[in-house]
């Protein structure tokens, strides 16, 4: 079996290739794709895989675009920190969708059950996927919505509401809330994406994510990017990419 890999977030695609490895030894990893101009360039150049496992979300877009322009001919795994997308992408060949943090339980659940397809050519598919949808919405976990952050000797607990960003970078990792009060965290950025409401957290880029609440104004900046200035007195300026602009404005517009 020859599969595809679709993540731009190179320590989750590493742990998604090596699952499937330990899940499935005898399975080939074609390829891990980073962006949509990729996804189209290998489409472009290669032979239909067997099997897709893909994000959704990549940084330069969603990748629902590019699949609408494809005939697919092969089934697609979907696994992303997003649940909004859960109906488009059982639309999209999906026979399963995986939240992140994903495990190996859960990729092998997902090779039963592309097993079950495969040898049943009778098995109405759209009945599968309705269960399919329900046991997702069935096993949905509520997003996180307290925090414990060391500060000094002590183990400080911050409510999701109070915060204003989460910055990872060489310097160290902070946590801003919307009083202008800082603290070190320990957390990744693809932890905080995968555990917060992406209805109120966005991840700007490979250093920051940021609250709604948090945002005073955006305004355009060089080479089509967007410049968003956080409320006083945070004091923060998060830079969002050309690639991500157009998906970040439809985030905000969404209330």
């Amino acid at each position: 079996m020859k599969i595809l890999i679709i993540e731009d977030e190179a320590e989750a695609a590493w742990n998604l290739e090596t699952t499937i490895l330990k899940v499935k030894p005898g399975v080939t990893i074609v390829g891990i794709i980073e962006s949509l101009t990729r996804v189209n360039e290998w489409f472009a150049n290669n032979e239909m895989p067997d099997l897709i496992f893909s994000d959704i979300q990549l940084g330069d877009g969603i990748i629902f675009d590019v699949y609408k322009n494809l005939t697919l001919t092969c089934p697609v795994i979907f696994c992303t920190a997003y649940d909004e997308y859960l109906l488009q992408a059982f639309k999209n060949n999906g026979i399963d969708y995986l939240l992140k943090p994903i495990d190996e339980s859960e990729v092998k659940r997902s090779f039963e059950k592309l097993a079950v397809i495969q040898k049943s050519v009778t098995i109405n598919h759209q009945a599968y996927l309705t269960k399919a949808i329900l046991e997702i919405l069935e096993k949905k976990q509520a997003y996180k919505t307290n925090f414990l952050v060391p500060h000094r000797d002590k183990l400080i607990p911050i409510e999701a509401r109070h915060i204003a960003f989460f910055k990872v970078n060489e310097l160290g990792s902070e946590l801003g809330l919307l009083n202008g009060k800082t603290y070190h965290h320990s957390f990744t950025l693809e932890y905080l994406t995968s555990v917060l409401d992406p209805m109120q957290f966005y991840r700007a880029n490979r250093q920051y994510m940021m609250a709604f609440n948090a945002i005073h104004e955006i305004e355009h900046h060089e080479d089509r990017k967007l410049l968003v200035h956080l409320k006083e007195p945070c004091n923060e300026k998060i830079v969002v990419s050309k690639a991500k602009a157009s998906d970040f404005l439809e985030w905000v517009q969404k209330r």
